[in-house]
């Protein structure tokens, strides 16, 4: 092994170690988080539905099971790219939140599709699986329980002039 991989593979050590090291984000950080992530997507949706319209004889069609549809897949595509991107939406990065699985590591496509659709009977109930974050003493939400994954708070980072 060279020495330029040994010292990536300890920086990425101490990465994991320090996300695993964050405390579970509290219900109402992530439900912040959530809110904030909802105009993006509204606006999306407004946007993605303007397109139709504008392009297809659609029109007052536009409320079908198959616009439903369309509507949910973007919702997926938007938290599937966005939380094995980086580890967070938009939302998270303002409530300095991040998406990590047990291991330490960012979400792959395949961990943020199942933590996705793990998610949508989670909210879809009244949200009583967010509310699982109340009882859990690690505050994981049912969906994070169920794709193995936690929602940490990232500490300030102190800024140097």
């Amino acid at each position: 092994m060279n020495p330029k991989s040994a010292n990536a593979d300890q920086a990425e050590g101490t990465v994991r170690a320090d996300r695993l090291s964050q405390p579970n984000a509290r219900l109402m950080v992530r439900i912040a988080a959530l809110i904030y992530d909802s105009f993006l997507v509204v606006a999306i949706w407004m946007l993605s539905s303007l397109l139709l319209v504008a392009t297809t004889d659609l029109g007052e069609a536009m409320t079908g099971p198959l616009y439903q549809a369309f509507l949910y897949l973007e919702l997926l595509a938007f938290y599937v790219y966005f939380w094995s991107f980086k580890g967070q939406t938009l939302g998270m990065q303002v409530w300095r939140l991040q998406l990590i699985n047990e291991s330490g590591d960012l979400l792959s496509r395949r961990d943020a599709l199942l933590r996705f659709l793990s998610a949508t009977p989670s909210m879809g109930c009244f949200g009583i699986g967010f509310l699982w974050i109340l009882v859990n003493p690690e505050r994981a939400a049912l969906h994070d329980l169920l794709s193995g994954t936690r929602v940490i708070q990232l500490q300030k980072t102190g800024k140097t002039n």
